[in-house]
């Protein structure tokens, strides 16, 4: 009976796997299975941190804060927080980002939280803007998006720039170069209103999940906010622009300079730990924020 019952349970894995591509299975409903799935594999193995933390993640997507808290909570007691070296927190400090956004950016960047990984020489930066143009009503006052830095400790100098563009990871040799160029800074381009990273040569990349060039990608999101974007009635955008009033070129002008590092120096956020989510959610925000993937590695595994 094992083998038949291993045998259904595989299948009905690719089931829910098709089921979730043709969006007939819910988040939410994903969601409750992948927390079921996650406490046995806990009381098989209550050592993995990864669990526990995975399993946090989830309740935090579903809004259940309480749950999530207790969780990560957890997750940093069994996998404490590390003491950042005077190096490493200079690192931080030296390879900070600097961010270009468009003259009609609507929303201020509210806080940055830098995550050192505790066995590699990356450091990951954690941007919240004030909201997302799209979300007034996903109770998160804050659009959190992510960019990650790996670097040389010796010589001190960027081997890798990479960043979050909406649930897909881009990298860049040309933004490492731009980086060498600008003080071992890596410059980032930021899309009006939704917060989208772009790195140097975007105008020439495509995402990786689809294939679909970031030019034609822009130019969708574009129409789309230039006709009032999601919920264009919802009361929270009362007080926001009615659309984008503008021309793709002016979109697409990433001309007015935004430092971080600023307010990175203002607020120093700036941590040591695998478990980028249950730092932010306990250790740096007083509002809540949508939980994205810690490292990009993440992403690139999910890719094979």
């Amino acid at each position: 009976m094992l083998d038949t019952f291993l045998f259904e349970w595989e299948k009905r894995n690719r089931d829910i796997y098709q089921l979730m591509k043709e969006k007939m299975i819910t988040a939410l409903d994903f969601n409750q299975a992948a927390i079921a799935q996650l406490e046995l594999l806990k009381k098989m193995d209550p050592q993995d941190v990864s669990y526990v933390s995975q399993q946090g993640e989830l309740y935090h997507l579903d809004g259940y804060l309480r749950k999530a808290g207790e969780l990560y909570r957890k997750v940093l007691e069994m996998d404490p927080l590390l003491p950042l070296t005077d190096k490493e927190e200079r690192f931080i400090q030296k390879f900070c980002p600097i961010l270009m956004v468009t003259p009609k950016e609507c929303f201020p960047l509210k806080d940055i939280v830098a995550i050192h990984h505790p066995s590699k020489p990356i450091i990951g930066y954690h941007l919240f803007w004030e909201d997302d143009y799209d979300f007034p009503d996903d109770y998160e006052p804050c659009d959190h998006e992510e960019v990650w830095i790996e670097y040389d400790p010796e010589a001190e100098v960027v081997k890798n720039v990479m960043c979050w563009f909406h649930a897909r990871v881009l990298d860049s040799e040309l933004a490492v170069k731009e980086a060498h160029h600008h003080q071992q800074r890596a410059i980032i381009r930021i899309e009006w209103g939704k917060h989208g990273s772009l790195l140097c040569g975007w105008e020439n990349m495509k995402e990786p999940l689809t294939g679909v060039s970031l030019p034609q990608w822009l130019k969708e999101t574009y129409d789309h906010v230039k006709s009032g974007g999601r919920v264009p009635s919802h009361p929270l955008k009362k007080f926001w622009p009615k659309r984008f009033d503008g021309s793709i070129e002016e979109y697409t002008n990433f001309s007015v300079e935004v430092d971080p590092l600023d307010l990175l120096k203002k607020k120093p956020l700036m941590f040591k730990s695998e478990w980028v989510n249950a730092v932010i959610f306990t250790n740096a925000l007083l509002y809540n924020f949508h939980p994205k993937m810690e490292w990009p590695e993440r992403f690139f595994r999910s890719m094979g």
